[in-house]
């Protein structure tokens, strides 16, 4: 399976790029979606709309300079922000980061994800490795996280998007924090089910980063039948 350090949202997040973060990305021209970086793609899609940054701005309810970085390639995109601008553009999380050529989805599926083989991509607190992802139209999606991070972000900083999301803790301990509630640890062998519009952020606990299995599921959920759930824009 393709990495998002390759043809999907790499350069975002590759070591190359981040010395040339600065550097503004060349214009696409001629290629399909599934051959540009992920700033590039949304770029080529927000000018096929028509649509200005502030457009984006106020359908995603991201600011117009951080999306000007994601599509210069000069920031990562974390999980919320990817599923905000999928959101915005009427697509699912899996579609925005792996686009594929239209097809019937068969009534049966099955996928298997080989262990290191899932589709990556990077922020400066987390690691993540989405598995399942050739699947594009499904109600859940399954990332393994690495917590970096050792300190808790600001508010603002915090994940939040659509939907409910489980959290089991594989290694190490992490606190969850969230808007609403005081900080949880959990541990190897501990889970947790949240409200994800709710505000969240993860802290690695000790010298070892913890690792854990989020499941998340989004407000809309996107199947050959159609979408199911919230579809107003």
């Amino acid at each position: 399976m393709p990495s998002l350090l390759g043809n999907t949202v790499g350069p975002l997040h590759d070591a190359a790029s981040a010395n040339n973060a600065r550097a503004p990305a060349e214009e696409p021209r001629g290629r399909s979606e599934a051959e540009l970086t992920f700033g590039g793609r949304i770029k080529v899609m927000r000018r096929n709309q028509k649509w200005t940054l502030e457009q984006l701005s106020a359908k995603s309810g991201l600011s117009i300079s951080a999306l000007s970085k994601i599509e210069n390639g000069q920031v990562s995109a974390s999980f919320d922000t990817i599923v905000k601008i999928a959101h915005a553009f009427g697509r699912s999380f899996g579609e925005i980061i792996q686009p594929a050529s239209p097809r019937v989805s068969p009534a049966g599926r099955r996928t298997s994800t080989r262990a290191g083989q899932g589709l990556k991509f990077h922020t400066s607190s987390y690691d993540y490795d989405v598995h399942s992802a050739e699947l594009t139209r499904k109600g859940m999606i399954p990332l393994v996280m690495r917590i970096r991070a050792r300190t808790v972000m600001p508010l603002d900083e915090w994940s939040s998007h659509d939907g409910e999301e489980f959290i089991y803790v594989t290694a190490g301990t992490v606190d969850l924090h969230t808007e609403f509630y005081a900080p949880l640890r959990l541990s190897t062998g501990d889970s947790a089910y949240i409200d994800s519009t709710m505000r969240h952020s993860f802290v690695s606990v000790g010298e070892r980063d913890a690792a854990l299995l989020s499941i998340c599921m989004t407000e809309r959920l996107h199947f050959a039948e159609g979408t199911v759930g919230n579809t107003s824009s």
